[in-house]
């Protein structure tokens, strides 16, 4: 008699405890667009049990107990609370933008500023460049800039190369207006693809040594920027 009493006991437990818990379902929407938000997460509340949106927005999790609250977020998004009372779907979920995350950034071509930027760079202006340059190739006008290695290896056109404290142009960035110019297989610069750059640059800038060049990978050596003329410029 005790022992059936026992197993009724089990039974009823394992009975109470399959029907504390549930599966809950809905879907994940943009509030704004109305579109799917694939990836968001969802967890119980005070658990550890989440999950991810499927492709469609679509989620199903299991709940320790027939109701609680579901802790919706997405990255750019306000996160959302949602209570259920019951196991089974819940609808449709939106999420709203969040304003603050989504501020505009503005991206800049900056230049380093003498005595101001602490690193070790070195100015090139338009005089100097026109000075210096005469038949010599592009890069030759650094020759007489500290750290700066720069010949015409090919005796062709555009077969200029230069070595920037001792490291191969596969290390030293070069950019223009603050984009990298470097080949993206093995990082040379090819500076017959730049003829005429002379006639337009404005200054150059040379940074010896890795710091201050944030979007040009290869930029161990150090960074070359070229500063082109605006096109309203003057001569003057």
């Amino acid at each position: 008699m005790k022992k059936n009493y026992f197993v009724f006991v089990v039974m009823l437990l394992c009975t109470a405890f399959a029907f504390s818990q549930g599966t809950i379902t809905g879907k994940i929407l943009d509030g704004d667009l109305g579109g799917p938000l694939p990836g968001a997460s969802v967890v119980v509340k005070g658990t550890t049990n989440g999950m991810a949106a499927d492709f469609d927005g679509n989620f199903t999790i299991t709940a320790p107990s027939n109701s609680g609250v579901l802790v919706v977020s997405y990255i750019g998004y306000i996160t959302k609370e949602v209570s259920f009372s019951a196991v089974g779907n819940v609808g449709n979920i939106t999420l709203m933008p969040d304003a603050e995350a989504l501020e505009e950034v503005v991206i800049v071509a900056s230049v380093a500023v003498d005595r101001k930027t602490p690193v070790a760079v070195s100015t090139i202006k338009a005089a100097d460049i026109e000075l210096k340059l005469g038949t010599q190739e592009f890069p030759e006008v650094l020759k007489s800039t500290p750290g700066v290695y720069a010949t015409k290896s090919g005796g062709g056109f555009g077969d200029g190369r230069i070595n920037l404290r001792g490291f191969d142009s596969e290390n030293v960035a070069v950019m223009i207006n603050g984009v990298p110019v470097n080949d993206m297989e093995n990082g040379k610069v090819y500076w017959s693809n730049w003829a005429g750059l002379s006639d337009v640059t404005s200054s150059m800038q040379v940074q010896r040594g890795l710091g201050a060049s944030k979007v040009a990978v290869p930029s161990i050596g150090g960074t070359i920027n070229i500063l082109s003329k605006t096109t309203d410029v003057e001569k003057g």
